[in-house]
């Protein structure tokens, strides 16, 4: 691995402050009347977090983390955006939702935030992740046994396939890139305040094929409890009916083995 990690995570903490101020969540008095940022299949695998200790990597504005507070759980943010912290903790003030949110990078958290019993990564986390041993290392070592990491994020076939005219797919990227980072990303693929933007700053971001990422857990120690891909249409936008024929979203759970069984 060539990649300077530190240099990668600070080049792109610039550039989300830069457009964090066009980023925007749910509506903060649809969060405080009880409206989650969680769909119903992230619940399911997550359970009953009431009382848990629940962490949300990459949380940029934090309406899942809200969520997850609403739930019960006591839940923390990080993001690597000292604007988008800023941000989410002024909502959760405004909202009247007891959270917590800190700045740093995914790959190096607080350092109190171990024994935790949830570890959330969603819709747009590992294409930031520029080594996925770090990360799944780091992972099992914040778990406590008996912990689960839940993981919802875009497919990487998404990442590397888009909709440039109407009923025709081209490829831009490289689905086997692994740790070379992309600064070229398709604008449809940037995130939201950078896309359709002139001013929009750069990225490096990583295509990991889903096996990669499925043994970079299981070589860390995890156990791997839930697995599976899906469909969604509005992703490939353009598409038409063959939209709802691709992958759009993958999603993991994997549990740190609890030592007395």
């Amino acid at each position: 691995m060539d990649t300077d990690i530190t240099a990668v995570a600070e080049a792109n903490r610039v550039s989300w402050n830069r457009i964090a101020p066009r980023r925007s969540g749910r509506p903060v008095e649809r969060i405080r009347a009880g409206e989650l940022s969680l769909e119903g299949f992230e619940r399911r695998l997550a359970g009953d977090v009431t009382g848990r200790r629940v962490v949300h990597l990459a949380c940029s504005y934090g309406d899942e983390v809200l969520s997850w507070a609403v739930l019960g759980a006591h839940a923390t943010g990080v993001d690597i955006s000292d604007v988008a912290v800023a941000t989410a903790r002024a909502r959760a003030a405004e909202a009247g939702i007891d959270a917590d949110f800190r700045r740093a990078d995914m790959l190096t958290p607080p350092p109190d935030l171990v024994d935790l019993d949830l570890i959330y990564l969603s819709w747009g986390a590992i294409c930031w992740v520029p080594d996925l041993a770090v990360l799944a290392t780091m992972v099992t070592a914040r778990l406590r046994p008996g912990g689960a990491l839940l993981l919802c994020d875009h497919h990487p076939a998404w990442e590397v396939l888009s909709a440039r005219e109407p009923g025709r797919l081209a490829v831009v990227g490289d689905y086997f890139g692994r740790g070379h980072p992309n600064t070229e990303q398709d604008d449809a693929k940037l995130p939201v305040g950078a896309r359709g933007e002139p001013d929009a700053p750069s990225f490096s971001t990583f295509v990991w094929p889903v096996s990669d990422v499925v043994m970079a857990l299981i070589r860390a120690g995890l156990r791997l409890d839930e697995f599976f891909e899906a469909p969604e249409p509005r992703l490939y936008a353009g598409l038409g009916e063959a939209a709802g024929s691709l992958p759009a979203y993958y999603v993991i759970k994997a549990t740190k083995p609890d030592r007395d069984r």
